[in-house]
């Protein structure tokens, strides 16, 4: 019996640890986000919606309550030619019912008949700002119970989103490099063989700490010759006739190919000239993609094509102009968050519009590849300062 007991406390261990693992995989946490985000339009629709409804209905029976009292006890009480006392107990009478108006105002109430304003659609996007921090603002919560889960909502999804940020971002930096390698770093591509022995030269320099503690009188223990023995000219022999040999020679192996394939994880083989020979004689060197810094105009270039065609998806929906649109997008995707554009009517509609479902993914899909620009760019910088850190050393030493 305690044997049974292990092995099952033993499995369950197992299946957590398994559970856990995919949570903080690349995979999980986009699933964990975006269940997060759903989990917390439910939990507000049902706090605020609720709270709406009842103010709507409170308003429709202070509006019936008060239009009965002045036809009861104004119209059919008062004279209606003393004009004077007539308006004066209207005045009265509208006067505590604009003041309800404001109070229910002021706790959320919008003037409608039917609750609009806390639909599932608004309260996603609701939940998506606050993991966000993008806060726009049109929408908050009225309740008291609405304030309390707002303040742990954030408390618990703030975080939440900053490691979805980090992870899916150098997620995406590492694909951009990869597609960048591969495009703007082939064969065909002009100037491919400069920006090839320029990447190989780098490679193959001295670390900088090793340049600087090295002493003036310093050598290598073997020489060059040494590491890279001549090659040994090959002499055709006529062994003896070997059965066997014959056998597993009539056998034909596949011959590794001479052409270097790129492989979009670790990057590709390129063939790098030795110093003082021909382009013909090469070594063939593998780098990491790792290695690869993308420009940061290439950045700045994919982050406005990002912001244009995210204004012309919301001026189609929305019918606003182009300058709007990127002016909407550019507020967002940076979660600044005025508030003065939200994505229109269809938030607060009943059913759940497509075009709103693709503008929460391009929110949030645009704010991780924010983070993936600015985490290339930040390598770009990163490598402009130690270029520039080397030089500098080797100026002063120089100089020495």
């Amino acid at each position: 019996m305690a044997r049974r007991r292990r092995r099952l406390a033993s499995r369950v261990r197992g299946y957590v640890r398994g559970f856990l693992a995919f949570l903080f995989s690349n995979v999980g946490v986009v699933v964990l986000v975006i269940a997060y985000t759903i989990a917390g339009a439910f939990m507000f629709q049902a706090i605020e919606g609720a709270s709406e409804m009842e103010r709507v209905s409170n308003m429709t029976r202070e509006r019936d309550n008060t239009a009965q009292y002045l036809w009861q006890n104004v119209t059919l009480t008062l004279n209606l030619f003393n004009e004077t006392a007539l308006k004066e107990r209207i005045s009265i009478e509208l006067l505590h019912y604009q003041r309800k108006i404001v109070v229910a105002v002021r706790r959320g109430w919008d003037g409608g008949i039917s609750s609009r304003q806390w639909s599932f659609s608004s309260a996603f996007l609701y939940s998506m700002t606050v993991i966000t921090t993008i806060g726009y603002g049109h929408l908050s919560p009225r309740t008291s119970w609405g304030k309390i889960v707002t303040i742990f909502y954030a408390l618990l999804g703030m975080p939440l989103f900053l490691l979805y940020l980090s992870n899916v971002g150098d997620l995406l930096a590492n694909w951009f490099k990869c597609i960048y390698a591969l495009v703007c770093m082939c064969r065909g591509c002009p100037g491919f063989t400069r920006r090839r022995v320029v990447h190989f030269r780098s490679q193959l320099e001295l670390s900088d700490v090793e340049s600087i503690e090295r002493p003036v009188g310093w050598r290598p223990e073997y020489s060059e010759s040494e590491i890279t023995p001549e090659p040994i000219p090959y002499v055709p022999q006529h062994p003896r006739p070997d059965p066997r040999r014959d056998y597993f020679r009539s056998i034909s192996l596949p011959q590794p190919s001479r052409n270097p394939r790129p492989d979009p994880i670790r990057g590709w083989s390129e063939p790098l000239p030795r110093p003082g020979s021909v382009s013909s004689d090469f070594t063939y060197v593998t780098f990491d993609v790792q290695t690869i810094t993308v420009p940061i105009s290439a950045c700045v270039a994919f982050m406005v094509g990002y912001l244009i065609f995210g204004s012309m998806l919301f001026g189609m929906w929305e019918k606003w102009d182009k300058l709007d649109g990127a002016y909407f997008c550019f507020i967002s995707l940076s979660s600044i968050g005025f508030g003065d554009f939200v994505p229109g009517e269809r938030v607060y509609t009943p059913r759940i519009e497509t075009s709103f479902i693709v503008c929460s993914l391009y929110l949030m899909l645009g704010m991780a590849l924010v983070a993936m620009c600015f985490n290339l760019m930040q390598e770009q910088v990163l490598h402009y300062y130690a270029c520039l850190k080397r030089v500098i050393k080797r100026i002063c030493r120089c100089k020495r």
